[in-house]
């Protein structure tokens, strides 16, 4: 009775030890290949990388589900072990820790770890990467004496934000910055004001930090009126067959003093008489030039208070208004 028992025994651990081997890890055999890439190959200071490597065996069969692939990472963390799936693939999740520099990730598997492979992914910004800068104007169209506020972001290689405190050099074409060099934020932004002048045209703003390729925006800067001045030509009206006539110049100047062109100006005044435009631009010499016509029966005598009108720079009115006699032939 106890023979037979113990043979039962016996039969039973050596059932439960090939079910343990049918069950052990799968070891990849001698002279296998392993082979690794990361996607993407460089990534910011807390991003992660897709690790994927692929194993093989001495025949190129992808090596048996389940075999353990061991990782490693110079910079950043990764897990330690990663599984073969169906294929021959196994994949793992590089981080970045906050420190910058070229993370080197090992996997290594089989008998020793004789089968190795190995690749280089950046974490934060590589040394001599240069800055990328986005420069933008708002408004991108002001009016002479206005102002635009200029933001400059700057970027890593990376796409993080460059450290706070770095100084960004503007330049203009026309206009002032004030500051010329302003520094950067937290965040990786400068900012700047563009003050128009009197000048209109174009003003090219560049940024450059750094040894980063200069970045461009650009504003423009309309020419504006800030002086309107009216003459009558003649100067009183004579009438001769009850109709009298005189022409009428308006001048619209900028803060220079020069002429505006492509002003409007409107015309109006007191007494009932009809204008050849009531509405007109004026022309490369700042001046726009109108008819009046009155009739007698309308306008016997006495004088007409006669107005031109345009709009300033800042949108306000400008405005001047004359007196013209009307007399008889």
């Amino acid at each position: 009775m106890r023979l037979s028992r113990a043979r039962a025994l016996l039969a039973l651990t050596a059932l439960f030890a090939a079910f343990a081997c049918s069950k052990a890890t799968p070891v990849a055999p001698t002279g296998a290949v392993l082979s690794i890439s990361a996607n993407p190959s460089q990534i910011g200071l807390t991003g992660s990388s897709t690790i994927t490597i692929f194993g093989s065996k001495p025949t190129g069969s992808p090596l048996d589900p389940g075999t353990q692939i061991r990782l490693s990472t110079t910079i950043g963390t990764i897990q330690g072990i990663a599984t073969v799936q169906n294929g021959g693939t196994a994949t793992a999740t590089l981080r970045g820790d906050g420190r910058t520099g070229a993370a080197m990730v090992t996997a290594t598997t089989g008998a020793a770890m004789g089968a190795t492979a190995m690749t280089t992914v950046q974490i934060g910004i590589a040394m001599g990467d240069k800055p990328v800068l986005l420069v933008s104007a708002s408004p991108s169209n002001v009016p002479v004496l206005g102002t635009a506020q200029i933001t400059v972001i700057a970027r890593n290689g990376d796409g993080s934000p460059v450290a706070a405190g770095q100084e960004v050099i503007l330049t203009t074409s026309l206009g002032t910055l004030h500051p010329s060099r302003p520094k950067t934020g937290a965040d990786g932004t400068a900012t700047s004001t563009l003050d128009a002048g009197t000048t209109g045209g174009t003003a090219t703003i560049s940024a450059i930090l750094g040894a980063s390729d200069a970045a461009t925006t650009m504003v423009t800067i309309r020419d504006a009126a800030v002086a309107i001045g009216l003459v009558a030509n003649p100067s009183s009206i004579t009438y001769s067959n009850a109709t009298g006539m005189t022409t009428l110049t308006a001048f619209v100047t900028n803060a220079e003093g020069l002429p505006v062109s492509g002003a409007v100006v409107s015309f109006s005044a007191d007494r009932p008489v009809t204008f050849s435009a009531s509405q007109i631009s004026t022309d490369t010499n700042g001046q726009a030039m109108v008819t009046m016509t009155a009739q007698q029966s309308q306008v016997p005598s006495g004088s007409i208070m006669v107005t031109a009108q345009t709009s300033s720079g800042n949108g306000q009115p400008l405005k001047i208004t004359i007196s013209v006699g009307v007399g008889s032939g």
